[in-house]
């Protein structure tokens, strides 16, 4: 297959030389392809120091809000620091802190080089916020006040996608924001959580409008006669050297009729596949247009460049008709033979290994199977895959698949760390279960392995994640790592089910008749994630709501009861159970007395 591929590409090149031999210094492809590649480069550049400037004057307040450095509520501090960022970077249109009880900060770049200081209070329910406007203009070295303006704003910055996104992210947020303080304003915005002694303060937003990337492209384009266009998700247009209009259409579609350019991209779009492609398109008075797209390294936009072939000499384009006949005889034969032979002796054999590969990856393990193949590398590579999957089988067995497959979907890095989650975490142990092994000793073993068989059903069949084995225990924790809102009301009913499933078992004994397990249950804020060492690790729940839920197991036994859950947990599940109260009661290790009530029967 490499000798045919290299014989089709030497044909190709020897066929090319020859018919452009007398014109290869006026081949304007090659002239229209090094002015897309340098017009991908530079936008590329430009888009990314922009990008990372925003990036990173976004951290740089959040790291001075971090370490307190300067407060976000000390108003002269803080507007200093965001007037002497927006001045040093230019690029940027707005730099904002919103509040956590929706006030909100910010400096803009206003036109005829002003700065804003805009103020929004804190509004009556119903009513506009107060707004407070402060203009600078620039002066030689420094800027001086100008004036305030004061007056209402219907903007809630608690309400806007940048906020609501980063409040819940420790990671930085980007976003496409239509409006923004100061009305319609299409940006892309960078925005951070902020905290401070661990104490969460609000939202950090950096913003550059769309409308300076269009100024950007307008610096950067690969003609007098092309025009550039950047496209974001959905083909939304993000910026356009050009702009015709103000505001900028939001599509091509929307763009003049009488613009060709944009006529011949919305064009090629439609009749091209995938993000990255060079076409030639006919766009009527203007001609044929060379279209390039090229991808972006941000948010999956990329850039597209229109150039008309306006100037090319009749002897050129017979001449390009006959390489275009040529190379796509040679390139649909080289292709057919190369399809042939591939799809026989490669892809499908590496379509099959992929399966397999899925199959591992799912833990599917008993879908794994050996497929024979031709080439003995890839027949050796499908043969480890089932010894693989062999192994995995076996490991199986001390690591649950039920316990992986949420955590490998849920995308968990093997690495030690966790964050804090609301979950309810269920012990259940057998009552007894130290004097039963005494008096059976080995014979004691099927009626655990019952007991624990009961358990884990139960607690998998209302979604929960079965932590861990404390010898005739099991631990169980609901709302990680898969997110269940009712997981309050899913523990209680898998409470109820393992005390249901024990009763229907025959007694060990006849005084083991009443009390068949005993269950505690909590709900609260708990660490949840990779537990351990940089070499071992467990994915667990650490903390005092676990610890007082294996507490309740306990009194759940100085009661007289199988099952005992606190306050917290019962609030939780807003009525949808039935309980009987217990009291008060004391619990090792917690200095307050704990309500406690028990699911009933």
């Amino acid at each position: 297959m490499t000798a045919l591929l290299l014989v089709a590409v030497m044909s190709t090149a020897a066929s090319v030389h020859l018919i452009w031999q007398r014109t290869a210094t006026r081949n304007v492809e090659k002239i229209v392809a090094s002015l897309d590649a340098q017009s991908a480069d530079s936008v590329r550049a430009e888009l990314a120091s922009t990008l990372a400037l925003v990036a990173g004057t976004a951290e740089i307040i959040r790291s001075i809000l971090f370490q307190g450095a300067i407060k976000a509520d000390d108003e002269v501090k803080r507007e200093f620091l965001f007037l002497s960022l927006l001045r040093e970077q230019p690029a940027i249109g707005w730099i904002g802190f919103g509040f956590p009880d929706g006030q909100f900060f910010g400096s803009h770049a206003a036109p005829g080089d002003r700065i804003e200081m805009v103020e929004i209070g804190v509004g009556q329910p119903g009513k506009p916020r107060p707004l407070r406007r402060d203009i600078y203009r620039p002066i030689p070295g420094d800027v001086m006040f100008e004036e305030r303006i004061h007056g209402e704003s219907a903007y809630v910055a608690l309400g806007a996608p940048w906020y609501r996104q980063a409040m819940k992210s420790s990671q930085a947020v980007w976003s496409m924001i239509d409006i923004l303080p100061n009305g319609f304003e299409p940006s892309v915005v960078v925005s951070k959580r902020v905290e401070l002694y661990g104490k969460y303060q609000g939202v950090v937003m950096v913003a550059v409008s769309f409308a300076d990337l269009s100024a950007m492209l307008s610096g950067l384009r690969p003609s007098g006669h092309g025009k550039t266009f950047v496209l974001g998700s959905g083909d939304k247009v993000i910026a356009a050297s050009d702009a015709s209009s103000d505001p900028m259409p939001a599509h091509l579609r929307d763009f003049p009729k009488g613009d060709a350019l944009a006529t011949a991209v919305g064009a090629a779009i439609s009749m091209a596949k995938g993000n990255e492609f060079r076409t030639l398109v006919d766009s009527g008075d203007v001609g044929p247009v060379y279209v390039s797209s090229f991808a972006l390294p941000f948010e999956r936009w990329r850039l597209l460049t229109a150039i008309p072939r306006s100037a090319f000499a009749e002897e050129i384009d017979r001449n390009t008709r006959r390489v275009v006949l040529v190379v796509a005889g040679l390139v649909v034969l080289a292709a057919i033979t190369a399809v042939l032979f591939s799809n026989l002796l490669f892809a499908r054999p590496v379509r099959q290994l992929a399966l397999q590969l899925r199959h591992i990856e799912r833990f599917s393990l008993d879908q794994v199977r050996h497929d024979p193949t031709f080439l003995a590398e890839l027949n050796d590579f499908s043969e480890a895959l089932k010894r693989m999957a062999g192994g995995l089988s076996a490991f199986a067995k001390y690591m649950p698949l039920d316990v992986v497959r949420p955590l490998v979907a849920a995308g968990l890095e093997p690495a030690p760390g966790g964050k804090f989650v609301e979950v309810t975490v269920m012990f259940a142990d057998l009552p007894g279960f130290t004097e039963l092994t005494e008096r059976l000793g080995p014979a004691v073993q099927p009626h655990l392995t019952n007991f624990l068989t009961l358990a884990v059903e139960a607690i998998h069949s209302e979604g929960g994640t079965v932590d861990k084995f404390i010898g005739d225990a099991v631990m169980a924790i609901w709302n990680a790592p898969t997110a269940v809102p009712d997981h309050a009301n899913r523990a209680c009913r898998a409470a109820a089910a393992i005390r249901a499933a024990m009763h229907a078992l025959p007694p060990v004994s006849p005084d083991r008749s009443d009390i068949r397990v005993r269950i505690g249950i909590n709900t609260g804020t708990a660490l949840v994630g990779n537990i351990g060492s940089a070499e071992r690790l467990s994915y667990t729940a650490i903390g005092d709501t676990v610890n007082l839920a294996s507490r309740l197991v306990g009194v759940a036994k100085e009661h007289g009861v199988e099952i005992v859950l606190s306050d917290m947990t019962l609030t939780r599940t807003g009525g949808g159970i039935l309980a009987q109260p217990l009291g008060i009661t004391n619990v090792r290790g917690k200095a307050v007395p704990v309500q406690i009530h028990t699911l009933a029967t």
